[in-house]
């Protein structure tokens, strides 16, 4: 299952507890934008693959020693993520999905906005990644021919001047490509997959605490399911709702969604019943949050 981004998650708990700048909105939308991108590939994928003997890797991340590929002197560690990693007919493919909001015009070196103004080089991301995980793949002993694609997810999206290649994937051409890569294997590549997991990195290098003091924070309780800026509408002591989402919420669910907004905001602070009695804006007691923790429905 797809997770959502640290930094998402975390501009979404404090578009409800702060004021975002115009800045931290527009990266609030684009991160958005790309994880339902991500979502929505998915659904294709997984659909093509149902009931295939593959093996799907869903935003796999390793290390890398930055610039040994392309410099003579290397830069220290460096990240790569990968949207998905798919083993399929015994051969291995990587998938880069995205989900721009505006019409690219395709360029062999570079692709350009519709206006003439150079957008960036969307090849040379694939290409590392291929490379990159070329040499993971050696450095464990192993050797599998590489297919990247760039896929555009957006059906409103026009490209202009595409070719037609296979690696570049638009929602016309999506459905049967996949058909013609999703095939079972027909041989036993769990042990690859094992390394691959073994090397995969549980949290970004790039996942920092937010740069916000508790103190700042709104108090408050939300609701989770539609992002709304509105606090919950109080039921009785036990109960609470949404009233755009109609979501109901018991109070234990309550001290669990604060605790985990109080983790994703930055995983150094020292969380205590009263921390979190202060967050609800008074609507869980720290005698109720004792209480859940003495019962071991929670813990912190």
């Amino acid at each position: 299952m797809r997770k959502l981004p640290l930094k998402l998650k975390q501009l979404k708990i404090l578009s409800r507890r702060t004021l975002l700048g115009e800045t931290e909105e527009k990266e609030k939308e684009k991160l958005a934008r790309g994880f339902e991108g991500e979502l929505l590939f998915d659904r294709l994928l997984d659909e093509s693959v149902r009931a295939l003997d593959v093996f799907h890797l869903k935003d796999y991340r390793f290390k890398i020693d930055a610039g040994t590929e392309y410099l003579k002197v290397a830069g220290g560690l460096g990240e790569v993520q990968i949207d998905n990693v798919l083993v399929a007919g015994d051969r291995l493919y990587t998938f880069e999905v995205k989900n721009f909001g505006f019409d690219l015009v395709y360029g062999s070196k570079s692709w350009f906005f519709t206006g003439g103004r150079e957008y960036k080089d969307l090849s040379m991301q694939v290409n590392r990644q291929r490379t990159s995980l070329d040499s993971l793949i050696r450095e464990g002993g192993f050797k599998s021919e590489i297919t990247p694609h760039l896929v555009f997810v957006n059906p409103r999206q026009t490209i202009y001047n595409m070719p037609n290649l296979e690696n570049l994937m638009i929602p016309s051409n999506t459905h049967r490509r996949l058909a013609a890569i999703c095939t079972s294997n027909h041989y036993d590549h769990s042990t690859l997959i094992d390394y691959l997991d073994s090397r995969r990195l549980v949290r970004s290098i790039y996942d920092l605490p937010a740069n916000v003091s508790f103190g700042e924070l709104r108090p408050g309780v939300f609701c989770y399911r539609c992002d709304s800026v509105a606090e919950l509408v109080r039921v009785n002591r036990h109960l609470y709702h949404c009233k755009f989402c109609k979501t109901a919420y018991k109070t234990l669910n309550i001290v669990e969604c604060l605790i985990d907004e109080l983790r994703t905001l930055n995983d150094t602070w020292v969380i205590t019943p009263a921390m979190i009695s202060t967050l609800s804006g008074g609507a869980v007691s720290k005698a109720v949050v004792n209480k859940y923790r003495r019962e071991n429905k929670i813990s912190f």
